[in-house]
């Protein structure tokens, strides 16, 4: 039979743990808009681009108007590229399962004693109630570093040591 002090130790725990999951929840959501805003610029310049390239060459235009034609054409070519991309790492990071994490993988928020780090997405740092969170794609090298850890494990990369102080 448990007593009642062991009783609120458990739902002290599962609140904070809920509360976490929370957390999780929010920094998730935040990486998603801020995702979908610089897709939302890149379609924008794809657009001005894309007009600026097209123009009418029944009027009398001089090379210098062709050269700039080809200018916006390539750099168009180039957004486009850069919307796929884009496009592609939001929709990976959408399919993730974002459930509750136990070691460093792929969906999992890992909050360390100085940056924060979600795994699956290439993020811009932000804060968020007073605390760094940065997007981590599995690809990069410093990935390499946490795959696998857990909590209370100590990493060190590029001379900077990060304690886990929980994973989620």
């Amino acid at each position: 039979m448990i007593n009642c002090i062991e009783l609120k130790v458990k739902i002290a725990y599962f609140y904070s743990k809920f509360k976490i999951m929370e957390l999780k929840d929010k920094i998730r959501e935040l990486i998603i808009e801020n995702e979908r805003k610089e897709l939302n610029g890149l379609k924008e310049m794809f657009k001005t681009h894309s007009k600026a390239a097209d123009l009418d060459e029944d009027t009398s235009l001089s090379s210098e108007d062709f050269a700039q034609q080809d200018q916006f054409r390539e750099s168009a070519k180039g957004l486009e590229i850069r919307i796929s991309q884009a496009k592609a790492a939001l929709d990976n990071f959408l399919n993730l399962d974002h459930g509750s994490k136990d070691s460093v993988e792929p969906g999992a928020m890992v909050l360390t004693d100085s940056l924060n780090f979600y795994i699956g997405i290439s993020a811009t740092l932000f804060e968020y109630e007073g605390k760094k969170f940065i997007g981590l794609e599995p690809n990069a090298p410093f990935y390499a570093a946490l795959r696998d850890a857990k909590k209370g494990d100590e990493v060190s990369y590029n001379q900077h040591q990060y304690k886990i102080l929980d994973i989620l």
